[in-house]
């Protein structure tokens, strides 16, 4: 098979650099990944009921053969497109190229002749529909319970794996790797220079011995390729916001950077927790009990007599895990006090009764007149109660 590229053929009238879907300014190494996606798209082995895509096989491996050589690619620039010439038809500086190698020699030249295992750098494996690279580093959201109870979350990544359709072994299935004949499956070729003999690497099966005549057109022989898979990240208790963990993932590692929401009730500190918990005025008088939330269970909470607002109660080992020693930290209950904004007829009066009996009020009650002329107190210097609070109480009700 001989392909011709002249000045009134492709290179005349198309632009090359459009049949490989790239800008005029592109880097060879996003010319030969164009090139690698078309390559695989129109490859006349998967697309055998389609004349046309062997056309366009033809058309890449073309455009390839001439912008992928910087010489090449040069020269193309210089005279463009004959519909950018086309004034000058008739001289002979126009774009001349002929091509006599075979797409599919140009193919195996590039894909065939790699026979080593995949790694991370460029080209030793390929892309695919999800893209040429793959995921290096993925952000993880995690609400709050997530990342201090630990969970288990799938997140889609990109990575290189194995070919699923030769499963590594850089073939089209049911064929095999041939014997070089080349080097006669040495892996060394004798090459003579001037009066000067020497052995390098095989040229043809690039020091394997072996050679791949029909290369698995997923990978194009490459043994593995970009996949889209999901990735099982176990997400240890107590990780933080910005957190990052590396996870394996097929044939590379992958860092997984936690993102952890923010909790409009738990608050954090370290390896403890701290939440509010709003009593009533009663309760915080006569005491009583309440139930909590708990990080991993309602707590009961139990009210002692005359509770002041803001004050914290401690529950050992109930906070978050330790991720460096053993153990949970606390959770840390603070109080406060719902002072109510309304009070009914009943309520008024018993409150005002109350308040006319108060004698260490520091400073005066609005609405409050006495019998008796109060000494006046101040703020954070009153005595000590002769009398207490629900004794005080009681006389306000009761008399």
């Amino acid at each position: 098979k001989n392909f011709h590229v002249s000045h009134n053929t492709l290179a005349a009238r198309a632009d090359l650099y459009k049949v490989l879907g790239v800008s005029r300014n592109a880097s060879q190494n996003d010319i030969k990944k164009s090139y690698y996606q078309l390559a695989k798209k129109y490859h006349p082995d998967t697309n055998k009921d389609d004349p046309e895509a062997a056309k366009k096989f033809q058309e890449v491996s073309s455009a390839y053969e001439i912008l992928g050589d910087e010489t090449k690619r040069k020269e193309y620039d210089q005279w463009g497109t004959q519909s950018e010439f086309g004034q000058r038809s008739n001289t002979s500086s126009e774009f001349h190229y002929h091509s006599n190698i075979d797409p599919e020699e140009l193919f195996r030249r590039i894909f065939g002749d790699l026979n080593f295992k995949p790694r991370m750098s460029d080209f030793e494996y390929t892309d695919s529909y999800f893209g040429y690279g793959a995921s290096e580093h993925v952000h993880l959201h995690l609400d709050f319970f997530e990342a201090t109870r630990g969970a288990q979350k799938i997140v889609k990544v990109n990575v290189i794996d194995t070919c699923p359709t030769c499963r590594g072994s850089c073939c089209v299935p049911g064929t095999k790797m041939v014997r070089c004949d080349h080097c006669n499956a040495t892996g060394m070729e004798t090459v003579s220079t001037g009066p000067f003999i020497m052995k390098t690497t095989c040229r043809k099966c690039n020091g394997s011995g072996m050679f791949n005549r029909f290369p698995c057109t997923e990978c194009f022989g490459k043994g593995a390729c970009v996949q889209q898979k999901g990735l099982t990240v176990n997400v240890p208790p107590g990780v933080e916001d910005g957190q990052t963990v590396r996870v394996k993932s097929g044939l590379q590692e992958i860092l997984v950077t936690f993102r952890v929401q923010e909790s409009k009730y738990f608050r954090r500190d370290g390896s403890d927790i701290h939440t509010e918990a709003t009593i009533s005025v009663s309760q915080a008088f006569f005491g009583g009990e309440t139930k909590i939330q708990g990080l991993y269970e309602d707590i009961v909470l139990k009210i002692p007599p005359g509770t002041p607002s803001h004050k914290v109660f401690r529950f050992p080992n109930k906070g978050i895990k330790n991720t460096t020693g053993y153990g949970n930290g606390d959770h840390y209950v603070h109080i406060k006090i719902n002072i109510p904004g309304k009070l009914d007829g009943v309520q008024y009066h018993l409150i005002k009764s109350y308040a006319e009996l108060e004698k260490d009020t520091p400073g005066t009650i609005s609405g409050i007149s006495s019998s008796k002329k109060k000494e006046q107190k101040y703020a954070g210097h009153a005595e000590p109660e002769k009398k207490g609070l629900l004794e005080k109480i009681k006389t306000a009700i009761f008399g």
